[in-house]
């Protein structure tokens, strides 16, 4: 029979207790020879298998609309705004529209894919507004006592219909609690990380950034405790370069504020027409569906295009980012760029400036005093 044994607790006294089985370890020398598991994504870059991906933006700018497009995309094996997508089943859980609404967009969608709704049969979804949603059991006091009824049934009815990609629409609908609470935040993530292993896939939150995380462009909701136990968190904005008052309302950004797996700061720029959203010119933008080796090779030679340009034009550029002259935001805006972005343009410098292809080097200022600035290096220096 097993001994119980003790150790000190928060106040310094004895507690005991009788120890269980230990954790299962997992030996790493039966991994000899085996080939490594590839990476999977349920989009490319963008939502990885196995866990919760975060999806925020301000009210209104369409983040309901998105996730359907991607259970469209997904439930009938299409591409997601030109992102490769797993082909599989989806279930939605809807907690802010009503089903005539999502009938709605699901029409403006399939037209804009030239499908019926005959196609959508791997496509389920449960419209739940204004009935209780929260996915976290409560007692009297309001302590969290696991998970809810709710919870439950929502997993079941994703594991029964064999769907793989879960959306829950949204954050402020299925969690009741402090969102400022660290602890809380990590075990609401970690019950919605159960339902992704559960059904093999993915999980996609809907959420509502904070005050904050809208001032500054993170996206941010509630404690960072949010943002560090997702493992990918997508945002959705309006551009920086289009203000409250500009004129081109339709456009949008989707950008990646945090992967685990992926490159964090890429940007998908797309744009709301007829119902839907389509990336912006997809067929003649600078990176298009490029490779990431491809996209890489294409904004060094942009860069060092744009280079040239200034020089010719006896400009001076620098790699210091609080300088106005600051060099991959000037030559964004330079016809020699081919509509490069600033953050293209900036991996593309710190690559060159590791190849040896660029360096700090000194021209000659209007004043005629030297200057230091980015310049080309020499054929065949070291």
């Amino acid at each position: 029979m097993e001994q119980p044994e003790g150790h000190f607790n928060a106040r310094g006294s004895v507690e005991t207790f009788t120890p269980r089985l230990p954790i299962r370890t997992i030996d790493p020398t039966t991994w000899a020879g085996k080939p490594i598991p590839e990476r999977r994504w349920m989009v490319a870059d963008l939502v990885p298998h196995g866990s919760v991906t975060m999806l925020s933006g301000d009210g209104g700018l369409g983040k309901s609309l998105l996730t359907l497009q991607l259970a469209v995309a997904a439930a009938t094996g299409q591409d997601f705004l030109r992102q490769t997508t797993e082909h599989c089943r989806v279930f939605g859980l809807y907690c802010e529209d009503d089903a005539d609404e999502i009938h709605r967009r699901l029409s403006d969608i399939t037209r804009a894919e030239g499908l019926g709704f005959e196609a959508l049969a791997g496509f389920r979804f449960a419209s739940r507004v204004g009935e209780a949603n929260e996915f976290v059991k409560r007692d009297k006091f309001g302590k969290p006592q696991g998970p809810s009824q709710v919870f439950f049934d929502t997993l079941e009815t994703a594991k029964r219909f064999g769907a793989r990609l879960v959306i829950l629409d949204g954050l402020h609908d299925l969690f009741d609690g402090n969102e400022n609470s660290r602890p809380e935040a990590r075990q609401f993530v970690n019950m919605l990380r159960r339902i992704a292993l559960d059904v093999n896939g993915a999980v996609v939150l809907c959420a509502h950034p904070s005050r904050a995380g809208l001032a500054d462009g993170t996206g941010t909701s509630g404690s960072t405790a949010w943002n560090n136990a997702v493992r990918s968190r997508l945002y959705l904005s309006r551009p920086r370069e289009t203000d409250d008052d500009g004129d081109d309302r339709d456009a949008r950004t989707l950008s990646t504020k945090k992967s685990n797996y992926g490159v964090v700061g890429d940007e998908l720029r797309i744009r709301w027409q007829d119902g839907v959203f389509v990336l912006d010119a997809p067929d003649t933008g600078f990176l298009g569906r490029m490779d990431a080796k491809a996209k890489a090779n294409r904004a060094e030679e942009a860069f060092l295009a744009c280079l040239d340009a200034v020089a010719d034009q006896g400009r001076a550029v620098t790699d210091a980012r609080n300088s106005p002259r600051f060099a991959p935001r000037i030559m964004a805006g330079m016809p020699e760029a081919h509509g490069a972005r600033a953050k293209d343009l900036e991996r593309a410098m710190e690559a060159l400036f590791s190849d040896g292809r660029i360096r700090v080097g000194s021209v000659t200022g209007p004043d005629r005093k030297p200057l230091k600035a980015i310049v080309k290096s020499a054929p065949g220096a070291p």
